[in-house]
């Protein structure tokens, strides 16, 4: 089965969400992403699980880092993490500091949310 290395820097790292979606507890490495800050982000009020999460924001600058876990998963799998993200993210393909190449949920670069 085809895999692909996740980083997450928030909600995902909690053992009963990854049991809940992925019916497993995931094992993972810690690893840092650069060039991103985090922030808040209210969600629609469609979103019952919290009334704020936290999302990580594109801005270039190398200084800019998130701390996180990356955990492989089954490509078959993404389209649950895209339904638990929702609309306000947008899944794009980054390189760790360590070089490894994970997918990471953002903000949309062109959405307001």
């Amino acid at each position: 089965m085809e895999t692909v290395q996740l980083f997450s820097y928030g909600t995902l790292q909690n053992g009963t969400i990854q049991q809940s979606l992925f019916k497993r507890r995931l094992d993972g490495t810690t690893e840092v992403l650069s060039g991103y800050i985090l922030a808040n982000i209210s969600l629609p009020e469609n979103h019952p699980q919290a009334k704020t999460y936290f999302i990580a924001i594109y801005t270039g600058n190398k200084n800019d880092t998130i701390e996180g876990v990356c955990y492989k998963i089954n490509i078959s799998e993404l389209p649950q993490v895209d339904n638990y993200e929702g609309p306000a993210y947008e899944r794009v393909q980054v390189i760790l500091e360590s070089g490894k190449k994970a997918l990471v949920y953002r903000k949309p670069i062109n959405k307001k949310y």
